[in-house]
């Protein structure tokens, strides 16, 4: 049986996990605008992926998470996805 942690310990595991995946999300959407070539958007100066593409990388990047953490933080870290995804 897993213990519960304390409250602001698991606050700051969330809090790593959350820069882990916006780590990784920046990485993986620098790689893809490499790769396909996107110029700066002239009226913002703006990157971006293709939006279906760009789901595909954000899940990617909680898959990366998931597997840096212990499978007792899974269903935490899924929770926290909402959140996270709500930012981008």
């Amino acid at each position: 049986m897993v213990q519960p942690l304390d409250p602001a310990l698991e606050n700051l595991f969330v809090g790593i996990a959350y820069a882990l995946f916006m780590n990784r999300l920046h990485v993986l959407r620098l790689t893809e605008i490499v790769r396909l070539g996107i110029r700066p958007n002239p009226e913002d100066g703006n990157m971006e992926v293709p939006h279906s593409l760009d789901r595909e990388l954000q899940q990617q990047a909680i898959d990366y998470v998931l597997k840096c953490f212990p499978p007792e933080f899974s269903d935490r870290i899924d929770s926290a996805r909402q959140v996270w995804l709500r930012l981008q």
